[in-house]
Formats: structure tokens, C-alpha cells, sequence
């Protein structure tokens, strides 16, 4: 199907075709494959745009033959014409009991306190595969098609930007581009590496990329599937021209029997990494982004003689990967640990990107209480947005010296003696007594627990399954603990209810008891 709304070149978010809406385009409804055959089912995607309270009207449906039944959601990060935004997802599957051509019923959902409602969308459920007329002789029922055999797979490597700076982040991704393929099959060969020379990569999570679902790929006509596991965040250490994702995958089609698997060398792509500009400033250690700069946990008095510690937080968007820590002229003050993190999330600006978070943890080493004078703490780093280098600074913490502490400990005379005998005796009556104590409060804590699960369960009736999934969700539980609740439940039919939650590991009985106060059984 077609795209109503915009044309996008690059979007990370999972594969589809979209209906746009008459109201603005907050929420957008999905629907792939347009024509599958009868006992299969395809998915509704309803994607909201932004971070306001989207939620599910309707987690059932059968109207005119077709069933929707509501199936989770989640959230993905998307980057439209290189622009990174966040989008909310509900998933829906349909199906039908007969063949023929149908129209999806209209789905409704909530976004920001307002209803959206499907379009019109009209698909086709074809018969079951069929099978060979002389099927008692063939072993292997399934329709042989000789479309495939002229499939010449193309995997290539893109990134989204192809000129960038040394230390400056990008992302990477795996494309598969293919004629004939009814559903394409894709894996990486794991007896072959990714080549990524002088560069750092690791894996985005929470993020996968959709191109045009149609392209011209070498003015051929071809269809896209991205490698969505493994999506990558690089960034280069070397400057130059470098090749990159250069490794071998597997592929095929997964709905031909007679469909052959091959393992197709990648075509890498080619990228540039520019030095950054010269006369940088001293001190520059290769930060590139946008960050912050201040004091925490500064002390506001010391003693003489003693160890005064403070912590340095630098945090922004863009890499940690050049930010180190500054070296002080006064060989009394060393940086003595240091913590970094890097996320990938929405950004001050409103869209997403990668966001450090640095701590330097410095101490000084106050030997009299003559005060020193101490240079400001300077970071700089290199503002992709201004195309500069920019230095921050902050003034050394002050903080009050006091005079030396005596720690010299009293001595107890040698002449007295004191009797530690009946203490002692005391305070092993009450430890044996606190023990014994704690145990039968856990003994009873945990047949109170055991009751509460047992009642919970038993309010259930014979909802088991999807139902049992979707009674919970409807009182409230998140889709993701609804559904492990099933599964628990189902995990060891042959038990009954006091045995299963014995065998539970505390950290899944934690879980239940939250779901079982939230879901009280009716007197």
C-alpha cells in the first residue's frame, strides 16, 4: 500500500505502509500485508508521534468476519529525513474465518484526550496454501514457486551521515534489498565479523530503521528490509577515508519450501572523517556535542592535615569518549576515579541523539591552613551546531580551613575492671530469642502470601490463556506483566496453586503479590 502522507527517505521504526489521517498527523495507522491467506494474520500498527498519554479503546473486535484483537504495545525511536523523533506504538492482529476480500472495522484509540479512529482498509484473505494433486505420494505438501530463482539478494551497509568529524557519533545499519521475496529471511553469518576500522561501535537498543519500502536500487526496481537487531552507534578515532561494514549474511525466503538459503558478501559503504578544525584550545582532549559544566559535592569546611573531595559534573549532548579529566598544576589535587554513561534519548532540543553523562571525582590534600590560590576548572570541546571550539570554566571550590583535630583516643586506666560476663549472656538470649522470633514471622508472612495468591487465582474462575491476559489488562496491569502472569500460571498445569508458588523465585513472588494487591478478589 501506498503512503497518503509524507515521502520519507529514512524512519527509523519498524516495516509498514501508513494511513494518513484527516486530523494532523500525531497518529498514523499501519496495516501490512494487504492480502495473506486464510489461517494467517496481519498486523495493525497504530503509531502516535510524541511523548502524551496514549492508550487502547477497544482490545477486541469481530465485525463482518474479521477478528482484531489487540496484541501490546511499546515505543520506538524514529529518525525521519535524519530528524530523530520518539513515537508510541499499540499493535493489533487481524484474521478472518473465510476467504474473500474484507474491510478492516474501525479501530479506535486516545492520544493526548483524543480519539483517532482507522480509515477504510481494504485487504484480501486468499485460500490455504495449496497442496499438490498428487499429495499422497509427495511427502512435502507445499506450492513450489519458480519466482525466485532469477533473485539476486543485495545487502549493503548505510550510515546517515557520510562526511562527519573524528569522535562525532553516527549510526549504522544493514539493508537488504531483494525482487521476489514473498517474506525475506535475514541473518548475519556469525562466523564472520563487522568490519569497523578505527572506529568504536555498539548497539542501539530501542531503535530500528525503515527505508522506502520500494526503491530503485542500480535503476532496478527492489524492495528494502532493514537487519533491525542490530542497529549501531560508531564513532571514528582516526581520521580519513574508511570502509565500512564490510561482513557476510544469510538470507533467502522463509514461505518457499524449495527456497534455497546463500550467504551473500555485503557491499560496504564508504565514509570520510574529517579532523577537526586547528588551533585548538589548550587543554581540548576531543570532546565534540553540547554540554555542562559544574561543581557537585563540594566540602564547605576541612581541617588541617586532612583530605578535602569534590566531584566534577560534565554532561550535554554528544559522546563521552573525549572528555577526560583536567590535570591540576597543584600536584595536591589528582582526579582518583571517574564514571561515564551514554544514553540514547530525546534531546534538549526535542529530538533524540546520543546524551554523556561524565564525573570526575578529585581530592586535596590541605597540609596547613595557609590558603592557596588554585586555577579554575576549564573544559573545552568542539560545538557541532556553532562549528567552533568553546571552553568552559568554573571558579576551584572555597571552603573554610580549620585548625588541626587531636584524634589521640583515651586510654581506659589499667586498674579497672569491668565485668562483661552478664552483657554478654543478655545479649545472646535476646539474639537467640530476635531469631527465633524472625522465623515465625516469615513462616506466617509467607502462608499470609500463599493465601493471597491462591484467593487471586481462584477469583480468575476458568479464564486461562488469552483471556486470562486480557481480564488483567482490563483491570489495570500492564500488558507485559499480564502476560507473564499467564504464563506463569500455565508453566506447571500438573501443580496446584500452593505448590506452584513455592517453587516461584522471590524475585517472581515479589512480582505476583504487586499484581495480586492490585487485583483483590470480591467478597
Amino acid at each position: 500500500m501506498k503512503n497518503f502522507g509524507k515521502n520519507l527517505s529514512l524512519i527509523l521504526v519498524f516495516i509498514s505502509f501508513p494511513f494518513s489521517q484527516i486530523l494532523p498527523n500525531e497518529v498514523e495507522f499501519y496495516f501490512h500485508p494487504d492480502e495473506f491467506s486464510l489461517g494467517e494474520y496481519a498486523k495493525l500498527e497504530i503509531k502516535a508521534f510524541g511523548d502524551k498519554p496514549f492508550r487502547v479503546l477497544q482490545t477486541s473486535l469481530k465485525q463482518n468476519g474479521v477478528r482484531v484483537r489487540y496484541v501490546g504495545s511499546g515505543t520506538e525511536t524514529q529518525i525521519i529525513n535524519l530528524k530523530v523523533t520518539k513515537s508510541q506504538i499499540i499493535n493489533y492482529y487481524v484474521d478472518t474465518e473465510t476467504e474473500g476480500s474484507f474491510q478492516l472495522p474501525e479501530i479506535t484509540v486516545e492520544y493526548d484526550q483524543q480519539k483517532y479512529t482507522s480509515p477504510p482498509i481494504k485487504f484480501k484473505v486468499s485460500k490455504k496454501t495449496k497442496h499438490n494433486p498428487n499429495g499422497f505420494m509427495n511427502p512435502f505438501p507445499f506450492e513450489f514457486d519458480d519466482n525466485d530463482t532469477n533473485e539476486i539478494p543485495e545487502v549493503a551497509f548505510h550510515t546517515n551521515k557520510s562526511v562527519f568529524y573524528k569522535g562525532e557519533p553516527i549510526v549504522g545499519y544493514f539493508v537488504l534489498y531483494y525482487s521476489h521475496y514473498r517474506q525475506p529471511f535475514l541473518e548475519r553469518d556469525p562466523n564472520h565479523s563487522i568490519s569497523f576500522p578505527f572506529f568504536l561501535s555498539e548497539t542501539l537498543r530501542q531503535v530500528s530503521v525503515q527505508i522506502e519500502p520500494e526503491v530503485l536500487r542500480n535503476n532496478t526496481p527492489k524492495k528494502t528490509m532493514v537487519f533491525a537487531k542490530e542497529i549501531y552507534g560508531l564513532t571514528a578515532l582516526k581520521s580519513g577515508t574508511f570502509t565500512l561494514g564490510k561482513t557476510k549474511f544469510i538470507t533467502g525466503d522463509s514461505l518457499r519450501f524449495n527456497s534455497i538459503q546463500e550467504t551473500i558478501e555485503t557491499n560496504p559503504t564508504k565514509v570520510m572523517v574529517l579532523d577537526l578544525p586547528n588551533k585548538s584550545p589548550k587543554g581540548f582532549t576531543g570532546a565534540i556535542g553540547n554540554f555542562k559544566l559544574k561543581f557537585i559535592s563540594t566540602p564547605k569546611q576541612v581541617y588541617e592535615g586532612e583530605t578535602a573531595y569534590f566531584e566534577v559534573n560534565i554532561e550535554g549532548e554528544g559522546g563521552f569518549e573525549g572528555i577526560k579529566p583536567m590535570d591540576f598544576s597543584n600536584a595536591k589535587i589528582k582526579c582518583i576515579s571517574q564514571t561515564k554513561s551514554k544514553t540514547f534519548q530525546q534531546l534538549d532540543s526535542g529530538e533524540y541523539g546520543f546524551y554523556s553523562k561524565v564525573k570526575f571525582l578529585y581530592s586535596y590534600q590541605v597540609l596547613n591552613k595557609k590558603k592557596e590560590i588554585i586555577e579554575p576548572y576549564r573544559f573545552s570541546f568542539f560545538s557541532l551546531s556553532e562549528k567552533k571550539y568553546t571552553t568552559l570554566e568554573l571558579p576551584f571550590p572555597e571552603f573554610q580551613i580549620l585548625p588541626k583535630r587531636n584524634l589521640n583516643l583515651e586510654t581506659i586506666p589499667q586498674n579497672t575492671k569491668v565485668n562483661l560476663e552478664w552483657p554478654f549472656f543478655t545479649l545472646v538470649l535476646l539474639a537467640i530469642f530476635g531469631i527465633f522470633s524472625y522465623i515465625g514471622f516469615k513462616k506466617y508472612s509467607f502462608h499470609l502470601e500463599i493465601q493471597s495468591f491462591v484467593a487471586t487465582v481462584e477469583s480468575f474462575g476458568k479464564k486461562r490463556g488469552f483471556f486470562l491476559t486480557e481480564y488483567l489488562t482490563k483491570q489495570g496491569i500492564p500488558s507485559s506483566d499480564s502476560e507473564w502472569f499467564t504464563q506463569i500460571l500455565e508453566s506447571d498445569p500438573n501443580s496446584d496453586l500452593q505448590g506452584l508458588y513455592k517453587g516461584l523465585s522471590s524475585k517472581d513472588r515479589t512480582k505476583v503479590l504487586t499484581i495480586t494487591k492490585k487485583i483483590q478478589p470480591k467478597e
